[in-house]
């Protein structure tokens, strides 16, 4: 075992090479010591806490959830709608709520039966032609954002809900969310779900409504998160490491459900424009001209969609129809 020196050895040996009594010898020249090394960046206030499995399986969620939204909101704004993920990032809480606009609408969402919060954020980009839809106007978009009324705080909570039980379908297969808006705020900076320095996981999306285009953000926490990371990564090995036995057991099952779906087929002899006036007067015998021939093909419908024509007939005692022609779009 190696001597340890005392304190008065330490100060005379300090003293000795202050002094050049002592040289100092050079660090021996090794081969290795030619060579370069190869050195990165590390932010120890920023460590990277998800791995690339979990950023996989996390990203495959969200943009189930993005699908979710984008199927929900359409009958309810009357307009087409889209929602993209744009990114998913790990920061600091700190970096989210300094990078928010002001003013926004913030709900805080309780993640139960994770512990803790998350932060849904829906930019005045969004909110206003949301507002606009709601209230019978075409969509339009503030020059200048301003708060929230109280009338209009409470439709777009209402929204907030619709858009937290798509997250609650979207991640279905994984945890039973029993998901609920805490509070919703203006201001990000009175917004303190956990510690600023604490990662977090911020999901961007960019919604298209009609012809305007807005943001909503979802930050998570990864404290939050951690319970279920483990659960995510290994769905994703899961899926990706699908036998191809299974992936054709898979394919089957789907195309049988596929062929048992029930669709509607209709065949439309005819049709002729109304006026309402016209209509009201309609009695029994009366005879109303139909824009069809006899010696025309009859269109044939599946699904709402003309897909055949077809010529009219009877089988037995019952009404018929033979096709004969496939209409290609």
């Amino acid at each position: 075992m190696a001597d340890i020196l005392n304190q008065d050895e330490v100060d005379l040996l300090l003293s000795a090479v202050s002094e050049g009594e002592v040289p100092l010898t050079e660090k021996a020249e090794a081969p290795e010591a030619e060579a370069e090394l190869a050195m990165s960046t590390y932010d120890f206030r920023r460590p990277e806490r998800v791995s690339k499995e979990q950023l996989k399986g996390l990203q495959s969620l969200f943009e189930a959830f993005a699908r979710e939204v984008s199927i929900v909101f359409p009958p309810f704004l009357r307009t087409v709608v889209r929602v993209d993920l744009t990114s998913i990032d790990q920061l600091t809480y700190d970096e989210f709520i300094l990078s928010v606009a002001r003013p926004t609408a913030l709900s805080i969402v309780n993640m139960s039966p994770l512990e803790g919060n998350a932060v849904l954020e829906l930019s005045p980009t969004m909110v206003f032609p949301i507002l606009d839809r709601v209230l019978g106007g075409k969509g339009m978009t503030l020059a200048e954002p301003r708060e929230l009324t109280e009338i209009e705080n409470r439709i777009i909570q209402r929204i907030s809900t619709m858009i937290l039980d798509s997250l609650k379908r979207s991640w279905e297969q994984l945890i039973e969310f029993h998901l609920s808006i805490v509070a919703q705020e203006s201001d990000p900076l009175i917004v303190q779900i956990v510690a600023g320095s604490e990662m977090v996981i911020l999901v961007g999306y960019e919604v298209h409504i009609g012809e305007t285009v807005g943001t909503m953000n979802m930050c998570m926490p990864l404290l939050v998160l951690n319970p279920v990371l483990d659960q995510i990564s290994r769905q994703t090995h899961y899926m990706r490491k699908m036998s191809t036995q299974m992936a054709t057991h898979t394919r089957k099952t789907i195309n049988d459900i596929i062929e048992r779906a029930g669709v509607d087929i209709e065949a439309v002899l005819g049709q002729t424009p109304l006026r309402l006036d016209e209509i009201m007067r309609l009695q029994v015998g009366d005879v109303v001209q139909l824009d069809s021939s006899p010696d025309e093909p009859i269109t044939v419908t599946v699904g709402g969609l003309p897909t055949f024509y077809a010529q009219p007939g009877r089988k037995g005692e019952q009404s018929a129809v033979q096709l004969t022609n496939l209409i290609r779009g």
